[in-house]
């Protein structure tokens, strides 16, 4: 007879069980640092582009970047009541603090505030500043 018995089975399914009780705490290490690092990039590169559209002059007037609830957004006009926006979602393990509604000057691209903003989650946090310039510096 060819096959499996049932101890064979049974040894296969614990070891499976115990691998996969082992990686957890690693899978979800990893989800929360992938969470943590994407909002970080997404925070500068929005940062970056809303000070690029104001210095090209796109839609002819400056534009910005806010917190809209739980979105990282760029704005043209107000972030309450943007002409033109950019919403960027920010994952529910993931907290903004400390962005305020900025604009850019056209032609320079420099803020109309200076700012430091914290994104954190369990496992860490990063800090994203910005001086009169324009300038980022990210920690």
């Amino acid at each position: 007879m060819k096959g499996f018995t049932v101890i064979e089975l049974l040894l296969v399914i614990a070891i499976v069980i115990v691998l996969g009780a082992v990686a957890a705490p690693f899978l979800s290490r990893f989800y929360l640092q992938t969470n943590l690092d994407t909002t970080s990039q997404i925070l500068v590169s929005s940062i970056r582009k809303s000070q690029a559209y104001s210095m090209d002059g796109k839609g002819g007037a400056a534009w910005g970047i806010c917190l809209n609830g739980s979105a990282i957004r760029i704005f043209q006009g107000t972030c309450a009541s943007p002409t033109t926006n950019e919403d960027y979602n920010v994952p529910s393990t993931v907290t903004v603090t400390g962005l305020p509604s900025i604009t850019f000057s056209t032609g320079r691209g420099e803020p109309s505030a200076t700012f430091s903003a914290t994104i954190s989650s369990q496992i860490g946090s990063h800090t994203v500043q910005i001086n009169s310039s324009g300038a980022l510096t990210i920690n």
